[in-house]
């Protein structure tokens, strides 16, 4: 399981998922990024109805996991999961640029981390 945990782990430092990934925008490796190159409000504000929805879905298969680790369907719906954001990170890295953005984003963030950092830990 430790193994599970540290690939986990992984997985969402390098999706930046952490809260402490959005201190990273503030770098100047991010400062030659066109604000509106390739997002709207719009688009934003679809990504944070997608993200949201996909974090609640993630606790919710993380809760499960805690009480049934032999359930492969729910081990099989963490992979789904797991693939559906991962090419999130180049997007999201965009869209922190905007405040109507980072701040839904950084709450989200930190909602899902609260619930899966106990899980990463044990």
């Amino acid at each position: 399981m430790s193994n599970q945990n540290s690939t986990r782990r992984g997985f969402f430092q390098k999706l930046g998922l952490t809260v402490g990934a959005a201190a990273l925008i503030e770098t100047e490796a991010l400062a030659d990024i066109n604000l509106n190159r390739f997002s709207s409000e719009e688009d934003r504000k679809s990504f944070l109805l997608t993200y949201e929805t996909w974090v609640n879905d993630y606790i919710e298969v993380v809760e499960k996991e805690k009480l049934l680790k032999s359930d492969i369907s729910n081990k099989h719906r963490i992979m789904e999961l797991s693939d559906q954001a991962s090419g999130w990170q180049e997007q999201i890295k965009e869209y922190l640029q905007h405040d109507d953005f980072k701040n839904k984003y950084i709450s989200l963030s930190k909602k899902f981390a609260e619930s899966i950092t106990p899980e990463l830990e044990a």
